[in-house]
């Protein structure tokens, strides 16, 4: 579903003239532990400590001039995910940013729900 997600933004960037992301991996092991800290309720959901998500990743890949991350939460499909951020300003701005990179993980809860972190970097 990652795969599906990445691949129906891109769809989207290039639609309105947008170089496409290109998928890191190390990005979609924060963004998965994110996903899975909010599933456990170790962090709530949302965005807490994103600061520190995008500290790790400067440490590990180099600088970081530009960062953002949409997440959700739900029973959902990739296109719903992705219409959903596409009809919010602050998502749809994220997916739409000067950003290069980005990593998308996914925590599945044994109720069906999942959820979605996707982070953006430059």
């Amino acid at each position: 579903m990652s795969a599906d997600i990445l691949r129906l933004v891109n769809q989207h960037r290039r639609s309105i003239g947008l170089r496409p992301l290109e998928a890191n991996s190390y990005m979609s092991s924060v963004a998965l532990e994110h996903s899975r800290d909010m599933l456990s309720g170790r962090t709530p959901f949302g965005h807490d400590g994103f600061r520190n998500r995008v500290d790790r990743i400067r440490k590990k890949l180099g600088p970081v001039s530009l960062a953002g991350e949409n997440v959700a939460s739900g029973p959902m499909s990739a296109r719903e995910v992705v219409d959903g951020w596409l009809h919010s300003p602050g998502h749809r701005r994220n997916i739409e940013g000067d950003f290069r990179y980005t990593g998308i993980g996914l925590a599945f809860g044994r109720d069906g729900n999942i959820f979605f972190t996707q982070i953006f970097a430059k």
